[in-house]
């Protein structure tokens, strides 16, 4: 089973996101608001990818992910951010995120994001 971490401060922006992947079997999704509270549970717990919001109840989402990235460099990592995808490209290199998703994603946005992390799990399993 995949388990999903979703990050941020702003519940109601991930209902239809959140909501297509409750639906798929074989995925278990948790949320919390809080990027110390995300990295107790990445540590305690099997976390297989994490999105992250733009804001966060203790921060932003980008200075989570720096955080994360030094916990846990191999984890799949997907930030939710308003930027263009040029700014994104350049604020993110160097930190492993897979995926830019937009403000307030939709279940389009999450069924591409479970195709890609099934690329990224098929040229790992090489």
């Amino acid at each position: 089973m995949s388990r999903i971490l979703l990050v941020g401060g702003n519940p109601a922006s991930l209902t239809e996101f959140a909501g297509f992947l409750l639906r798929k079997n074989g995925i278990r999704v948790s949320r919390t608001s809080s990027g110390e509270e995300a990295l107790a549970i990445i540590g305690s717990e099997k976390v297989d990818t994490v999105i992250v919001e733009e804001k966060l109840a203790d921060g932003d989402g980008m200075s989570f992910v720096r955080q994360l990235t030094k916990v846990n460099p191999l984890i799949n990592c997907a930030l939710i951010s308003p930027l263009s995808l040029a700014d994104f490209h350049e604020a993110t290199e160097g930190l492993g995120v897979f995926m830019h998703l937009p403000v307030d994603p939709g279940a389009e946005h999450a069924e591409k994001m479970l195709q890609l992390l099934e690329s990224i799990e098929t040229l790992m399993s090489y």
